[in-house]
């Protein structure tokens, strides 16, 4: 077993080894197949305008001229820096996340929260940010009180990275996090790849319900050509019912 990697932090809710799925189009499911890495959005280009907001409680502490250690934080660079890779947290698939992520032709892929840190390649460089995953924590950013502030007062800023509104509570996301370095942030990439080793991650690929069968087939073929050894099945959400 090889050693894992000191930067990386990965968090099972509760301490339950959550089963998760990971909706896509056809062609985002190739391209993770042929690089073989998973891709973190860029905060600031998630549609929901709160992405990496912080509750109430800490804007307030940001804006207290008698707390100077809040006062260098500032949403806008933080938003460009941070990025997140989104799961959907469920022991069972979501009507729901097919027709919102996937469509016709779609597919799902499932691990579990144990398989995260261990499918991360060696080779992997977090350039001493570090890579952290956990549930997003919904809450009602104007009233509820995160525990957000280490005993030196700092702001705890990964975990922020995973609170959203309540109003996505029915997304039921675990969240993996990075953050951009220097020189990408200087290119202004949307995003970050980060490497993955597909057979750790990945325990089965679900086509989707609506998918024809020769879609099947050709996702099958696929991901024995790049060597992906996770069963390839369809979903039976929409099976006719055994009477």
């Amino acid at each position: 077993m090889r050693m894992t990697n000191p930067h990386i932090s990965i968090y099972k809710p509760q301490n339950i080894d959550k089963r998760l799925w990971r909706y896509m189009s056809l062609q985002k499911f190739m391209d993770l197949l042929q690089r073989s890495c998973l891709w973190f959005t860029r905060l600031d280009h998630f549609h929901d305008p709160y992405e990496g907001f912080l509750p109430e409680i800490i804007t307030r502490l940001a804006n207290d001229k008698e707390r100077p250690e809040f006062a260098q934080f500032q949403y806008d660079p933080w938003r460009k820096r941070a990025c997140a890779n989104c799961w959907y947290m469920s022991d069972y698939e979501s009507a729901a996340m097919w027709d919102l992520y996937s469509k016709e032709g779609g597919i799902a892929i499932t691990s579990h929260v144990s398989r995260l840190g261990p499918s991360i390649a060696p080779e992997f460089d977090s350039a001493g940010w570090g890579l952290y995953g956990n549930a997003v924590k919904y809450i009602d950013f104007q009233k509820e009180k995160v525990e957000t502030i280490d005993a030196q007062g700092s702001i705890i800023l990964a975990q922020e990275l995973h609170c959203k509104r309540k109003s996505f509570e029915h997304e039921q996301e675990y969240r993996l996090t990075v953050r951009l370095e220097e020189r990408e942030l200087i290119a202004d990439l949307p995003g970050k790849s980060v490497p993955i080793e597909l057979n750790t991650l990945v325990e089965m690929v679900y086509v989707s319900p609506t998918a024809p069968r020769w879609v099947v087939a050709v996702v099958q073929n696929v991901a024995e050509k790049y060597g992906l050894i996770a069963p390839v099945v369809q979903s039976d959400l929409y099976a006719p019912v055994v009477k």
